[in-house]
């Protein structure tokens, strides 16, 4: 449901024993004090699955700001956009805003942190080192600048869909001629019309929902094991920074659309698996529609080079990472002109051959 709250309180989980702030940890998937250790267990429950036609209204975008009090120093700070998690700036506090309290869609459920910082990191080197074009300086001396763990906002789309098709495709074909200079092997395009009738059951299509993150992007780090999503607590904000939907209900369902329409041609294509298609027509219903608004864990990492800024993001459940790295001109050179140099040599050979 969707309805508009007033004033916000951010709220924090206070250790029992020393009273200071409880973080959740991902190795023990449990609330911890960071300085006397007292563990708390989170209760896990089943996500809410909603349905979209009926739930379509409350979906809109309302960027507002709002005033909230720190429990632990009594300052008070305004909450632009769509952070749902922050800091206080004055003292420090990890302070959980009450998303039950915030306007629009409330989430789910979450998908809560599995990676600890350490591993992401090393996941983040990884991903570093197999970057064939980036500098060897980068590698061998990368360091993190800024690493922080982020829930990002997302909506996990099911549907049902019914389409129909009608195409071109074509199948490569040899046949032998005739010529004066004797027989001589012909290459061609057999083509042929397709049409029919296609039906699938998609689950957990997930599409982005925050301007932070581009939807390539996450397709890259996908995918997430939603089966392990958890109902919407606050306890799994806890010491981590959470983001609020900036990309509106219809409009993340426009993109989950695309996201099925590409599967839906992969599987038609699949299913005559031609050496070329001519063109391709797939009209779509798409019904039985529902959602889960999610927040999904994400390790981010800004990294300066030679005074540039680069980001990767790494999935926070499995440690597969994205993200963008400097290129270094002399290797970007030196494969462009082995590359030259080979097209070259067999042109040459093939001339040489063909006499």
């Amino acid at each position: 449901m969707a309805d508009t709250f007033k004033y916000n309180v951010a709220d924090v989980i206070k250790c029992k024993s020393c009273g200071a702030d409880m973080v959740f940890d991902p190795a023990s998937q449990r609330l911890l004090c960071p300085y006397c250790s007292e563990g708390r267990d989170i209760v896990k429950r089943v996500p809410h699955i909603r349905d979209f036609e009926s739930e379509r209204h409350a979906g809109g975008v309302t960027v507002d700001g709002d005033v909230y009090k720190c429990p632990n120093c009594g300052g008070e700070t305004e909450i632009h956009g769509f952070t749902t998690a922050v800091k206080c700036p004055f003292c420090g506090g990890t302070n959980v805003v009450k998303l039950e309290d915030m306007k629009g869609l409330k989430p789910d459920s979450v998908l809560p942190f599995a990676l600890t910082k350490d591993t992401a990191v090393d996941a983040g080197k990884k991903w570093i080192r197999k970057k064939f074009f980036a500098p060897s300086k980068l590698k061998k001396n990368f360091t993190v600048d800024n690493f922080n763990g982020l829930y990002i906002p997302s909506f996990a789309f099911d549907s049902d869909t019914y389409s129909t098709y009608e195409g071109r495709f074509g199948d490569d074909k040899t046949r032998t001629v005739q010529t004066k200079d004797g027989p001589k092997t012909e290459h061609y395009i057999e083509w042929y019309r397709v049409s029919g009738k296609y039906s699938r059951s998609f689950e957990n299509t997930m599409v982005e929902a925050s301007t932070q993150i581009r939807q390539d992007e996450l397709n890259k780090i996908l995918p997430y094991d939603m089966d392990n999503a958890t109902a919407y607590t606050r306890e799994y904000l806890a010491g981590f920074s959470a983001e609020r939907y900036d990309t509106s209900l219809d409009d993340s369902f426009v993109t989950a659309k695309s996201e099925m329409d590409n599967r839906i041609r992969s599987d038609i294509t699949l299913k005559y698996s031609p050496d070329h298609v001519d063109y391709l027509n797939v009209k779509t219903t798409f019904s039985n529609v529902k959602f889960r608004y999610t927040l999904l864990p994400l390790w981010i990492c800004g990294y300066k080079f030679k005074e540039k800024l680069y980001r990767f993001l790494v999935n926070a459940r499995t440690g597969k990472a994205t993200g963008t790295a400097p290129k270094s001109p002399l290797k970007v050179a030196i494969t462009t002109f082995l590359i030259i140099a080979a097209i070259a040599g067999l042109v040459v050979a093939w001339y040489f051959l063909r006499d």
